[in-house]
């Protein structure tokens, strides 16, 4: 048994403290928040996730809040074809859920509370040292608020606490963060129905992005199904968009979609809310006995929409590793070599994606709409494409996620159930 710290209560971190909890280590999850909830708009929860969490014993209540999603299908504001990936072209029987981020959160959070796990809230940590074989971990003096005072010695910590993380930025990993130009105003809006079968998106060429996703039930509130709106924004035009006002957006995003009874219930900017992404890149995820995952990891664009899905198969890798490897530091270093194709994949793809769907190019728009329609529609293509939407490639050509054999984590996962 092994003592294991983790900082970050979000998908990532709570993922994994479950894994590892059921594994038999002594859990400690550190969330810098008082009183965590989860904020954000809808996520789109892919099978690979889905994979992770029915290890976990949790995919029934989340397939209860979600939204069933076949395809995504996108169209410029002429009605031209740009989008139109199925995941029935990859496998007939899979599919996406969009999800409440609050539904994930809270199913996630309700578990940890049976796990015998420790759960400390309101406590930054701060840094994290290593000295003999063993992890030292320091959060902000609560009288001083100017030094650091230790709150514990683990065998083992796990920094998840986001894309931001001056964790990750103090360890001697050669890393890199770059803050895309481009984000997305979100609201969540009542669903009336009337958009089914998957997220749809349009676009006037790389400027402008709407997407619509169904998007469930909030946690608990089974009787009032949510949809997800996205707008693409450049971070510096922001102040741009308030000053205009309103109802000059609104008349813009009409010019692109028929989505009036949408608009009408936004009454005020202030539901809308505007988010902004970075690309983390590191050399490697682990230093010793500490190990990078989720967000803090390899935040990317969300233009596959793979973020939680990735944290979660991080979580699931992370304990399986610690399970094959007596010794902290092979295991971790293991992660990290398990890990690399996958990521890499993604981060690369999603970096690549990025301009032809948020930028000021319209080269990059051009190309898009002349070659990913017919692309859409070759077998070899499509296939391809859906298996990237799945979340399970691992390489530009070859290669695919394994989904593996009941391992001796998830035998416990299912036995504490």
């Amino acid at each position: 048994m092994l003592r294991i710290a983790v900082v970050g209560g979000g998908t990532a971190g709570a993922a994994s403290a479950l894994f590892l909890a059921r594994a038999g280590h002594a859990v400690t999850l550190f969330e810098r928040v008082p009183q965590p909830d989860a904020v954000g708009a809808g996520i789109l929860l892919q099978p690979t996730g889905m994979h992770v969490l029915a290890a976990l014993g949790l995919l029934d209540p989340i397939l209860e809040h979600g939204a069933r999603s076949d395809r995504l299908f996108g169209t410029t504001a002429s009605g031209r074809t740009v989008l139109d990936v199925r995941y029935r072209h990859h496998d007939p029987e899979s599919f996406g859920l969009g999800l409440h981020r609050g539904a994930l959160f809270s199913v996630l959070w309700r578990a940890l509370q049976t796990a015998g796990i420790q759960v400390h809230s309101g406590m930054e940590i701060r840094r994290i040292e290593q000295h003999g074989g063993k992890t030292l971990l320091f959060a902000q003096d609560p009288l001083s608020h100017e030094t650091d005072t230790a709150v514990g010695e683990f065998d083992c910590a796990v920094i998840a606490d986001g894309t931001r993380s001056q964790l990750r930025a103090a360890l001697p990993i050669p890393q890199k963060v770059t803050a895309y130009p481009w984000g997305a105003l979100w609201a969540l809006l009542p669903d009336d129905g009337s958009l089914q079968g998957g997220l749809r998106q349009w676009f006037r060429h790389a400027q402008q992005m709407l997407g619509l996703m169904p998007t469930g039930f909030a946690y608990q509130q089974m009787n009032s199904p949510v949809l997800s709106l996205f707008w693409s924004l450049r971070a510096d035009r922001l102040q741009q968009w308030r000053d205009q006002g309103l109802e000059a957006w609104k008349k813009t995003v009409l010019e692109l979609a028929p989505i009036e009874p949408v608009l009408q219930h936004i009454q005020q900017p202030e539901q809308l809310t505007f988010a902004r992404y970075a690309d983390v890149q590191m050399r490697h995820w682990h230093d010793g006995r500490v190990v990078c995952i989720g967000d803090c990891a390899h935040a990317t664009s969300p233009q596959l929409g793979q973020g939680a899905n990735l944290a979660l198969v991080d979580a699931m890798t992370l304990a399986q590793c610690l399970a094959d490897e007596t010794k902290v530091e092979q295991a971790l270093a293991l992660y990290s070599t398990r890990r690399r194709a996958h990521l890499r994949y993604y981060q690369g793809a999603s970096k690549l994606l990025t301009p032809f769907f948020q930028s000021d190019s319209r080269i990059a728009s051009t190309l898009r709409d002349i070659a990913l329609g017919p692309l859409c529609r070759m077998p070899i293509a499509r296939q391809q494409m859906a298996m990237t939407l799945s979340g399970g490639k691992t390489g530009w050509l070859f290669g695919s996620l394994q989904q593996p054999k009941r391992t001796s984590v998830q035998q416990a996962v299912l036995e504490t159930e």
